[in-house]
């Protein structure tokens, strides 16, 4: 796997919100900050799925590979937010129905 060594995007978005809010620094607190961020194995935080627009989007055909593979704390996640928009039909994932409109 590829690591990305973001303690040079760390030092440029610094710098750059530093200048956006007229705030200065010596040359050496620099030096020393990119010394100790490179210490570390940093990687971007992962942003949470959105499951309920994920099954928004996705057909009837496409439900079953889909949610077969979320995790089990994903099935939860998306059992909640279903309850939560109010779509809880007490419907069992394998039930099929007609909805009409």
């Amino acid at each position: 796997m590829d690591k990305k060594d973001y303690v040079a995007q760390i030092m440029d978005e610094w710098y750059s919100s530093m200048a956006s809010n007229n705030v200065s620094v010596q040359p050496k607190a620099s030096t020393l900050l990119g010394a100790i961020l490179s210490k570390y194995d940093i990687e971007l935080k992962q942003e949470p799925r959105n499951l309920w627009d994920e099954f928004l989007t996705i057909t009837g055909g496409q439900f079953k590979g889909w949610y077969d593979s979320l995790s089990e704390p994903e099935k939860n996640e998306f059992h909640k937010q279903r309850r939560s928009n109010g779509s809880d039909r007490n419907m069992s994932i394998d039930t099929k129905a007609l909805l009409k409109g």
